[in-house]
């Protein structure tokens, strides 16, 4: 008798378990607005593409990309246009890379090559609010 009760007291625990854990998990989702999370991150994006910090260079992302990315900027003698709907234009061939780029490793090679700074993790929440600000950017 006993092996039978004590793997079914612990298949009900681990039930209850389950549910108390699927019941956290859909009263954080209910409670979370979609829209506010992303204008979160990319405000967080906007400080990190002003922090120079990033580097070592002393440059910022702004140093290259003017008042946020919405005016023309110069890398060297190269022209950087604004940003303007560049979530869309990516992936895209990278002449000074020599490689196709998604936008969050177009973002990472700045880092490493202009700013002099350590590459961000493709699962940092610094990459994706950098990626969140930069595609959200409009051009003046």
């Amino acid at each position: 008798m006993k092996k039978i009760l004590i793997p079914l007291f612990i298949a009900a625990v681990g039930c209850l378990f389950l549910l108390a854990y699927a019941g956290n998990g859909k009263l954080a989702t209910a409670q979370m607005d979609p829209k506010a999370e992303l204008m979160k991150s990319v405000e967080r994006g906007k400080v990190l593409f002003m922090d120079a910090t990033l580097g070592t260079s002393g440059m910022s992302c702004n140093s290259c990309h003017p008042e946020g990315g919405t005016k023309e900027g110069k890398m060297g003698e190269k022209t950087i246009m604004p940003f303007d709907n560049l979530a869309a234009k990516y992936p895209k061939y990278i002449t000074s890379a020599k490689r196709v780029m998604t936008l969050d490793q177009m973002i990472n090679w700045c880092i490493v090559k202009a700013m002099k700074g350590e590459a961000l993790a493709w699962d940092s929440q610094k990459l994706t609010d950098l990626t969140a600000y930069v595609a959200s950017v409009k051009a003046k």
